[in-house]
């Protein structure tokens, strides 16, 4: 197929601990197509995207901005470090291979990095002169986007999860502020529930509001802690848990306002308009979220 044909759309691809997900997104930021298939049936990531890549009718896209948990080392186009993904398909995930198999571009992104790209182009974020986006799911990730550029070094950054909230190991900000930490909490108190059941539990007084609180308390440190090294204007919070129920987020927000810079009158902490298609929505605006100067 000529240049003159290719479309100017993306494939936007986003892996997760669940889900292995691609959509076909257009340069404006709407999702035209989508599809996925669960992470847990693949063993190398070129399988799965040549399975979907029809699915979303992207034979004539171009470009794929490959959306990937854990530090991505920008030079050299790999994942080294992922505290959730399995190190045998984390090792398939080469920017150099990805474009000599698939025949196309590839752009390899930090996960929270392109949705924090989303959600300040396209979100919650919009207006906003710094924004950082966390993500509170199966772990703690983040993206810090100023002035409508992302800041990423050789290797992506921002990795809130890996931060130390105290002195002991089991003090790190995912052990401890996380959805995998609400579901210990729990079951340290004797709750066998999913994290949805004991959010709407935790309406109520009683182990599962205790179990939130705690959570949320230490997801709010994490915040706070974010907003005293980086003077955000805006927070964006995304993730399974952290979108689950109005109430997380008011918890978090209690928290902040023990232990945030009040100085900050005007930062906002909201959640994501664009849910889980932040990271999708986020590959449409990744040339101008990484243009030359950051």
């Amino acid at each position: 197929m000529s240049g003159a044909e290719m479309s100017d759309d993306v494939l936007a691809v986003d892996l997760g601990g669940t889900n292995f997900r691609m959509a076909r997104v257009s340069a404006a930021g709407a999702v035209v197509a989508r599809a996925e298939v669960p992470t847990a049936s693949v063993g190398d990531v070129v399988d799965g995207l040549r399975a979907m890549i029809p699915l979303v009718q992207g034979e004539d896209v171009p470009r794929v901005v490959f959306a990937a948990p854990g530090v991505v080392d920008r030079e050299r186009g790999t994942v080294v470090f992922c505290g959730n993904l399995d190190d045998a398909l984390r090792a398939t995930i080469v920017r150099s291979r990805l474009e000599e198999l698939l025949g196309k571009q590839v752009t390899l992104l930090n996960d929270a990095d392109c949705a924090a790209i989303g959600e300040a182009w396209a979100g919650a974020g919009r207006g906003a002169r710094t924004v950082v986006y966390v993500t509170a799911s199966t772990g703690i990730g983040a993206g810090l986007v100023h002035r409508g550029r992302l800041y990423v070094g050789r290797f992506s950054a921002m990795e809130a999860g890996q931060t130390r909230l105290g002195l002991d190991a089991i003090d790190r900000a995912e052990h401890v502020g996380s959805g995998t930490a609400l579901a210990w909490t729990a079951r340290q108190g004797g709750l066998e529930l999913s994290n949805e059941e004991l959010v709407r539990a935790a309406h109520q007084d009683g182990p599962a509001r205790r179990a939130l609180e705690h959570t949320m308390e230490a997801f709010g440190v994490v915040l706070a802690n974010l907003a005293w090294l980086l003077a955000p204007d805006r927070i964006v919070v995304g993730g399974g848990l952290g979108l689950a129920d109005p109430l997380v987020l008011d918890l978090a927000r209690a928290a902040f306002a023990s232990s945030g810079p009040r100085f900050l009158e005007d930062l906002e902490i909201v959640p994501a308009v664009l849910r889980d298609d932040a990271g999708l929505v986020g590959a449409a605006f990744v040339d101008q979220a990484l243009a030359e100067g950051v």
